[in-house]
């Protein structure tokens, strides 16, 4: 069992990496942004510690899916309902928004504001890339995530199915 306490702590580690750091350093950078508190100095050290917990925030999702993994494989949850569940929520919510925030988050708006805080005109893309992922694409994973990720908490810890 104590395999099993190991994994389920990493895992349960993860996921806390997964969703804190990078939202509290989001809703730092929103305030910054909004009501003008800063100077450009701080702004541009906020915004690169913003973008240093997005790339930690994504680590953090592998070693989740990695840890569940291991937890799955390892003691027999594979075929459980309860986990069919839980990866068809990761499947249809989770995984699709994590996959266009590591492409968002990491490349485009990493590389605009960069460019920004170094002076340097973004292309039209890249402005465009900042906009969404600061704009729509935040408001969508603010309203999916943390539903998804009450789910699958449910599930994990009753491990029986919801339906």
């Amino acid at each position: 069992m104590i395999e099993y306490a190991l994994i389920k702590t990493v895992h349960i580690g993860a996921l806390i990496l997964w969703l804190g750091p990078a939202l509290g350093a989001w809703l730092v950078l929103r305030a910054i942004d909004q009501d003008n508190l800063t100077t450009d100095t701080t702004a541009r050290g906020v915004v690169r510690i913003f973008y240093s917990t997005v790339v930690l925030e994504h680590i953090a999702f592998l070693v989740l899916i990695g840890s569940g993994t291991l937890l799955a494989l390892n003691f027999d949850f594979w075929g459980s309902e309860w986990l069919q569940q839980k990866l068809l929520i990761l499947l249809i919510a989770i995984i699709p928004l994590e996959i266009i925030d590591i492409y968002l988050g990491n490349w485009v708006a990493m590389k605009a504001s960069s460019k920004i805080a170094n002076n340097i005109d973004p292309t039209s893309w890249e402005k465009k890339g900042l906009s969404i992922y600061h704009g729509i694409f935040t408001k969508i994973a603010l309203s999916i995530i943390p539903v998804a990720v009450t789910g699958i908490i449910f599930l994990a810890a009753g491990k029986s199915p919801i339906f």
